[in-house]
């Protein structure tokens, strides 16, 4: 019998909230966004001091452990981004393979990075014993420069690269031309396709744009994907260079 979601949260919950350390624990990811199915994660956060990261990660493992063995654990290295967070992920053997535990322990100071509701959906709260878990409202400033810095390098870099796609397909290179369009031309042209649209997570990459976009963009988004052959991918290269020039002429005005 598959072990269910509402076990491992449940299970999770229980273990976190015999920690005194932990102040409170949430649900992020689709759960914040109201939109989790069968195909989603299990985002789970704790809201601890660091030190204390070793002893709340082996209680939630312990709790794992219980329902299930673990089939998969990857501890992430620490991230300059989020400086006080500590992360690892879980896959139990009883468990389909969508059913993974995304576990992140984090401080209350960094905890603030995700309480931003529209980049981050409104977090479901397990426990919260001081109060931490509170919307907060985006820093409109920081945000935007961030937003005009990453403009700046697509209009310099996207015309600059779009010849290395080309250069492989020419060389019989499909290897090479995949990654190139992938990297120089598919991942930019969706930047600016989310400034444009959604400026508000416009660093989200390919995550979300079927949400995020609005229906025809996500359309002229989707034909450009799954080239039958070189040809087609240079057909298709000329295709995204066009949207981007439409795109940058929208922002314009």
């Amino acid at each position: 019998m598959k072990i269910s979601r509402e076990t491992i949260v449940e299970a999770c919950k229980t273990a976190l909230a015999a920690l005194p350390s932990v102040r409170a624990a949430f649900l992020g990811g689709s759960e914040a966004f109201g939109r989790h199915d069968r195909y989603s994660d299990i985002d789970l956060g704790a809201i601890a001091p660091m030190a204390d990261a070793p002893v709340i990660f082996a209680a939630v493992e312990a709790a794992l452990e219980a329902l299930s063995p673990i089939a998969l654990r990857l501890e992430m290295p620490l991230n300059a981004t989020w400086p006080e967070l500590s992360q690892r992920f879980y896959r139990l053997k009883d468990t389909d393979e969508f059913l993974m535990i995304d576990f992140c322990q984090l401080t209350p100071a960094q905890m603030q990075t995700f309480l931003e509701p529209t980049r981050h959906g409104h977090a479901v709260v397990l426990f919260d014993r001081d109060g931490l878990i509170k919307p907060v409202s985006l820093d409109q400033a920081a945000h935007q420069a961030a937003i005009e810095r990453r403009l700046a390098w697509l209009k310099a870099a996207f015309p600059m690269f779009q010849n290395l796609t080309r250069k492989a397909v020419l060389r019989g290179d499909d290897v090479e031309a995949t990654a190139t369009w992938m990297n120089h031309t598919l991942r930019p042209l969706v930047d600016l396709l989310r400034i444009r649209h959604c400026p508000a997570r416009f660093d989200y990459g390919f995550r979300y744009t079927r949400i995020d976009l609005p229906a025809e963009a996500h359309t002229e988004l989707r034909s450009l994907l799954w080239p039958s052959s070189g040809q087609d991918l240079l057909a298709r290269l000329d295709r995204a260079d066009a949207l981007f020039q439409r795109t940058l002429q929208e922002l314009g005005r």
